[in-house]
């Protein structure tokens, strides 16, 4: 289901249905704002539910691995120093001096062999090759202290926030009707809305419509929209006034598309519960099959991953080749 779309089959266009709202009292940004909160809600339920089952966001173009390199004589490395905005780490790997990858054994702060200022604090702590990991605070702390450097040597195996819907900036060159926006990663016939910060989008667009990119004109860092799929130009007479933003509006949500009414109904509570208990009280059954139905799906497909491994064949057996 995506975002938005002419058709009125899009999540924002049946949160307006829903809702018994419109584009005027229930705005784009506000929709866009509650719906970014509403992936919120679902990835949580999703990992608590999945376990072993290693949800990611569809829309993520490279997997959830991200890396620090090791420095010897530092055990300490800032969680916070990923790239990536990680939720839960799930294994943590290093690469040895003779760049041999391994996995690090994890520690319980309750339950290590001693203290945790002896084994991982203490000046005098013992170096080597990394065998044991914990988490604590903003840190991961490896121990032995590595005494050798490994650029990129410390891997990490993790779920990540949701990608979320978001306005990029742009501004206009009215005399040839682009709209520049560095790495805007736009292709012909994408749909897009504009909005500003200032009192004017340029003339010839406007707020919240729907235009499409055109293959005229287009490259990496510009681009031209049109009222309908491969049509004219859209005439841009000035660049406006502020900050001007758009938004892809054909993208979907990240998540299994049978869960996308799921959203929908979160989004709605939110917007029901400040503007319309009475409308509220009526949706509050759906809220809580949507988190039923959320948790049972993901706990099925860890159960199907436990079936396969447990009837995986055996090596060396009749069964496998």
């Amino acid at each position: 289901m995506e975002l938005y779309d002419v058709q009125n089959l899009g999540i924002i266009n049946r949160i307006w249905k829903r809702c018994g709202t419109t584009a005027i009292t229930y705005p784009i940004k506000n929709v866009i704002s509650d719906l970014n909160d509403a992936l919120d809600w679902y990835f949580p339920l999703a990992f608590r539910a999945g376990k072993g089952w290693e949800l990611d966001d569809n829309n993520e173009t490279s997997a959830p691995i991200d890396t620090q390199s090791i420095v010897s004589g530092t055990n300490a490395y800032k969680f916070s120093d990923f790239t990536e905005k990680i939720i839960n780490l799930i294994k943590l790997e290093a690469i040895n001096e003779d760049g041999y990858g391994y996995s690090l054994i994890p520690e319980n702060i309750n339950n290590l062999p001693a203290s945790f200022e002896e084994l991982y604090l203490n000046t005098n702590k013992t170096t080597g090759t990394p065998l044991y990991y914990i988490k604590y605070g903003d840190f991961i702390y490896l121990r032995p202290t590595p005494d050798y450097a490994e650029t990129n040597g410390l891997k990490a195996f993790f779920n990540r926030a949701a990608s979320k819907f978001t306005f990029a900036s742009c501004t206009t060159t009215f005399a040839t009707d682009l709209v520049n926006a560095t790495a805007h990663g736009l292709v012909a016939n994408d749909s897009v809305i504009f909005q500003s910060s200032g009192t004017d989008l340029p003339s010839g667009i406007t707020a919240d419509t729907l235009y499409y990119v055109i293959s005229s004109g287009l490259t990496a860092d510009i681009f031209k929209v049109s009222a309908t799929k491969g049509g004219s130009t859209i005439t841009i007479a000035d660049n406006g006034t502020g900050t001007h933003y758009f938004l892809k509006t054909n993208i979907v949500p990240g998540i299994i598309e049978t869960h996308h009414p799921h959203l929908i109904t979160q989004v709605c509570k939110t917007f029901l519960n400040d503007n319309n208990q009475k409308l509220l009280g009526t949706l509050l059954t759906d809220v809580l099959m949507a988190e039923r139905k959320i948790k049972s799906d993901y706990y099925d497909r860890e159960k199907d991953v436990k079936n396969i491994m447990t009837n995986a064949p055996i090596r060396g057996g009749r069964g496998f080749r």
